[in-house]
């Protein structure tokens, strides 16, 4: 069995080193609020490049080795796109992967770099619709927002030639306005765009959204509270349970606040809507591996109440370690590859519910058992009457 509580100090050790600069981040920079929060703002556009019509066809007229039976044509999709569709008389599946596989080879030999939108393989139809993304850079796009007094907007890249665009809410709060004003702008001083996303909050429903969140996240640290204590009501001092669960939930969600707080001003990492679902998601993960080994005190407890309290928790941390780590480390392994793989748009999400997830696992371990027992040993009361007496006769000197 391991001795877990009697390396309680080295864990004291690595969580100040994990909150301090967290809570440092956080005095400092505080978070880089998102659109849900801020108000204003957000669309994400993709630069075409100046591929046209006749290029696609003369590309597409030249292919070498399609099947007879295979006629092919090329028209203008919507929004900027091309679409090489093929007709197979007599109707093949087999011919028909062969003319998608011919397209897709020449029109990425012959012509720029392209995106492919859709393809439809069928035995008597083929349909293969493409961008031809244009060559453009992060400055350019900068400099035209500055011709229409947006040079302060927030500009990331999100792939080729597509970029996520955020701008504060005008005094005139004209959401609608502001939006066609970038998009005009950028097609005249930059090139042809598609809009691939956009979306708006003004002030007022940003405000109302900070504070729903605040309620969520405090109604669900009283429901935690509650329920922990009327689960554990067999046992002495069913509340502390709660409180030390309450502590060790604190606990992650300072390490996520501050990682945001200082990727914020550092890496543009966003608190938005989508922060605070993985944060409530994140609280039902960590609180429930602290239950797991709070269950297993209960349990060995109720089995020999005389039993030494610090060989209790030992053996209940040692017995719920193997179920901890393996359902830890399989998420960590899905996150990380949606973290490595995943888009842009979710990697915010991604992060808060990785770094929760590791913080939730070790503080189940290293700071809500230790808590448990701490309390129970006498030690955090002890430390707690010293300061209270303390704080008693500075009270009683000042007077005099």
């Amino acid at each position: 069995m391991i001795d877990f509580v009697g390396r309680r100090r080295i864990y004291a050790v690595i969580s100040l080193l994990l909150i301090i600069p967290s809570l440092i981040g956080l005095a400092l920079w505080q978070f880089e609020a998102g659109l849900d929060f801020a108000g204003g703002l957000e669309t994400e556009v993709r630069f075409l490049g100046d591929t046209d019509l006749d290029a696609v066809t003369e590309a597409v007229n030249g292919i070498e080795g399609a099947p007879e039976s295979a006629t092919i044509n090329v028209i203008e999709g919507e929004d900027g796109s091309f679409v090489v569709s093929a007709t197979l008389s007599p109707p093949s599946l087999d011919d028909g992967f062969a003319v998608a596989d011919l397209i897709g080879n020449t029109i990425g030999t012959e012509l720029p770099a392209s995106v492919s939108l859709d393809l439809e393989v069928e035995e008597s139809a083929v349909r293969s619709e493409f961008w031809f993304p244009g060559n453009v850079s992060q400055d350019e796009v900068r400099s035209a927002l500055e011709t229409v007094g947006l040079g302060g907007a927030r500009i990331q890249a999100t792939a080729d030639s597509a970029f996520r665009l955020r701008v504060e809410q005008p005094s005139d709060g004209d959401l609608e306005g502001l939006r066609q004003r970038i998009n005009e702008s950028l097609r005249s001083e930059v090139g042809p765009i598609v809009v691939l996303q956009s979306s708006s909050v003004s002030g007022t429903l940003s405000v109302e959204i900070a504070r729903d969140a605040g309620v969520a996240l405090a109604v669900a640290a009283v429901a935690i509270l509650i329920y922990i204590s009327l689960a554990f009501r067999r046992l002495p001092n069913p509340m502390l349970y709660g409180a030390a669960a309450i502590v060790a939930l604190m606990h992650d969600v300072t390490i996520v606040a501050g990682v945001f707080a200082i990727g914020g001003r550092f890496a543009d990492l966003e608190v938005n809507a989508m922060f605070i679902t993985a944060l409530l998601a994140i609280i039902g993960y960590s609180v429930n591996d602290t239950i797991v080994v709070f269950d297993r005190i209960r349990e060995n407890l109720l089995l020999d109440p005389r039993e030494d309290f610090r060989r209790v928790v030992n053996s209940a941390i040692t017995q719920s370690l193997g179920r901890s780590l393996n359902t830890s480390i399989t998420v960590v392994l899905a996150l990380l590859a949606l973290l490595l793989i995943g888009g842009v748009t979710i990697r915010p999400f991604v992060i808060v519910l990785f770094i929760g997830t590791v913080a939730g696992t070790y503080s189940s371990i290293a700071v809500a058992s230790q808590i448990v027992f701490l309390w129970q040993d006498g030690t955090l009361p002890k430390l707690l009457r010293m300061r209270g007496e303390r704080r008693v006769v500075r009270r009683v000197e000042r007077q005099a």
